[in-house]
C-alpha cells in the first residue's frame, strides 16, 4: 500500500505508461460523468463514481487479483481500511470477469486506516484488501464523494 499525495504519482507508475495516466488525470474534474474511461484498453482504465459514504460496518471488504487500485477522491473524504489478504476468510468466491473477492468482516483488524482527500491517493496491491466507503473524522456528510479509481494491471509491475 502507498499513501502520497497525487503530485508525486510518478514515484509508483511504471514510466512507460506514466504520461497516460497523467493525460487522463489532466483533464479529470468533479464535473466528469461517472463512468468507465479506458486509457489503455483492460490493461490501464479508469472508473468514476459518486456515492455516499457509511458506516464502516455497513462497508464489504474486497480484494483483485489482475488490477493494482489507486483510489483517490475529487470531492469529500472516504475511510479505507487496509488488510493483509490471506488473514482474511472469503465471503464471495474470486469473481474472474469483475476481479474481486469478498471478505467475511467478522473480527478482521485492518493494519491502517487511511483517509483519501482531494489531491491525495491509495494504491492497493494484490496482496491487500481493502474496505472503502467509509465515513471519516472528517468527512461524514449525507452528500456524495465523487471518486476515481485508476485500475493498473499487474503485469506492468511483474517487469519492474
Amino acid at each position: 500500500m502507498v499513501v502520497d499525495k497525487l503530485n508525486n504519482i510518478s514515484k509508483y507508475i511504471p514510466p512507460e505508461i506514466f504520461t497516460k495516466i497523467k493525460d487522463f488525470l489532466s483533464k479529470l474534474t468533479s464535473l466528469t460523468p461517472d463512468g468507465y474511461y479506458p486509457i489503455e484498453g483492460d490493461k490501464i482504465f479508469v472508473r468514476v463514481m459518486a456515492y455516499s459514504v457509511r458506516e464502516k460496518e455497513e462497508c464489504m471488504i474486497e480484494a483483485h487479483n489482475k488490477y493494482i487500485d489507486i483510489q483517490s477522491t475529487l470531492t469529500g473524504a472516504e475511510g479505507i481500511d487496509i488488510f493483509v489478504r490471506r488473514d482474511l476468510k472469503t465471503e464471495t468466491a474470486y469473481n474472474i470477469e469483475e476481479d474481486v473477492e469478498f471478505y467475511a468482516p467478522g473480527n478482521a483488524i485492518p493494519y491502517v486506516n487511511v483517509e483519501n482527500h482531494p489531491g491525495y491517493f491509495t494504491m492497493i496491491f494484490p496482496e491487500e484488501a481493502h474496505r472503502p466507503m467509509q465515513i471519516t473524522k472528517s468527512y461524514s456528510s449525507s452528500n456524495p464523494i465523487k471518486k476515481f479509481v485508476i485500475k493498473v494491471d499487474t503485469s506492468y509491475y511483474e517487469q519492474l
